[in-house]
């Protein structure tokens, strides 16, 4: 089973592009004839292509409607002002095959990793990308018979939008692909001795590939995030508890001694590190080199009960009536079925565009259940 598993991974890169090999001479060198590449369009109606769809106040927009087999390669999407407004205000869906729910359903910003509501900085790694005043994703997509990319713009404002996607034919279908997941979740908690709290949760078969967190807090004990760094990452697969342990926050992050400056890799990086009150900070990590598999289930928490060194904060804090922080979670994976991932309700509009989700509005929010050199003009008002 293990050799199975192996071996999706193998056929899922190769269905993604050129990554093997042949008499030792890379891919991208061999000629493919058969393969046929395209791009969907979307947004731009203001020169040529005047009948394109836009992405107007209140309406959702398809950015591509492919037919499969097929993988897309490659999605990319402009950045829009006001930021503070449009960053989580629009939502990027992905449909496949004839799934009744989306694979797929993250705010704009957050899925690309410009955490905290677009307040990261540019930065490049291995999937997600932002360039100045855009977006870009990598991640492998393949699909059996149909793909939907569609965004959603919650706001009130027409965004002025250019989108595209670019995928490529596959000969035919390997059972043993599997379809691309991502989803987000948003939780106000208080941060003490006692919290253990689950991020993620899902059942089925595949592979976890990576996570993007978004963490703010106005608690003065927990200044430089002190606190927030702690806590045991441990990762339930398959019914066997704490199969994955990091012990420690930024450790499973691949960083140590807390989040001290901005750093973007190709595999991990904080790519918002802001000191001041609100605190705010952004952080991903992807584990291609190592995707976590799981056959039926798998559950990311964050334990902070064994902690010693921070109790005294943690401590003083609670009993002050504080210890709040905001997380906004996005986890990526790979899945055997196209949809059946039950997407935590996104917030209200007003309050997925605060800096801090304070207690009593966190309260409002459903809980996830298992199955820049130049900016751009500024977006015309609704009704334009």
């Amino acid at each position: 089973m293990l050799m199975r598993y192996a071996w999706l991974a193998i056929v899922a890169a190769v269905a993604a592009g050129p990554a093997g090999a042949a008499g030792g001479i890379p891919d991208l060198a061999i000629l493919r004839p058969d393969v046929q590449t395209g791009i969907a369009n979307a947004g731009w109606k203001y020169d040529r292509y005047k009948d394109l769809a836009s992405l107007d106040a209140g309406t959702a927009m398809t950015v591509a409607d492919l037919k499969g087999p097929a993988v897309i390669t490659h999605i990319h999407t402009t950045r829009h002002q006001p930021v503070a407004a449009m960053a989580r205000g629009i939502v990027l869906e992905i449909w496949f095959d004839a799934a009744d729910e989306p694979a797929v359903c993250v705010p704009l910003a957050d899925f690309f990793g410009d955490g905290c509501n677009g307040g990261g900085m540019d930065f490049t790694s291995t999937f997600i990308e932002c360039a100045p005043w855009s977006y870009n994703a990598y991640f492998p997509m393949p699909f059996k018979e149909r793909a939907r990319v569609v965004l959603r713009n919650d706001t009130g404002r027409n965004a002025m939008n250019y989108s595209y996607v670019e995928w490529r034919s596959l000969p035919e279908w390997d059972d043993r692909l599997g379809y691309f997941h991502a989803t987000y979740q948003r939780k106000c908690f208080r941060l003490t001795r006692e919290a253990d709290e689950t991020f993620f949760e899902v059942r089925g078969s595949g592979h976890l590939l990576g996570r993007q967190f978004s963490i703010a807090t106005d608690e003065p004990a927990y200044a430089k995030f002190r606190c927030v760094m702690e806590g045991n990452n441990e990762v339930d697969v398959d019914g066997r508890p704490r199969a994955l342990d990091y012990l420690g926050t930024e450790d499973s992050f691949t960083f140590s001694w807390g989040f001290q400056r901005p750093f973007a890799g190709l595999r991990a990086g904080m790519t918002l590190v802001d000191l001041a009150t609100p605190s705010r900070l952004s952080i991903y990590r992807f584990h291609d080199h190592m995707p976590i598999r799981f056959r039926n289930s798998l559950a990311w928490r964050i334990n902070w009960q064994h902690e010693t060194g921070s109790f005294a904060a943690m401590k003083k804090a609670a009993e002050g009536g504080g210890a709040w922080v905001d997380y906004a979670a996005v986890f990526y994976w790979y899945q055997d079925a196209p949809g059946g991932y039950r997407h935590a309700p996104l917030e209200p509009l007003a309050d997925r565009q605060k800096t801090v989700l304070r207690p009593a509005e966190a309260s409002q929010v459903p809980a996830a259940k298992p199955p820049a050199d130049k900016a751009p003009p500024d977006e015309a008002p609704a009704g334009r």
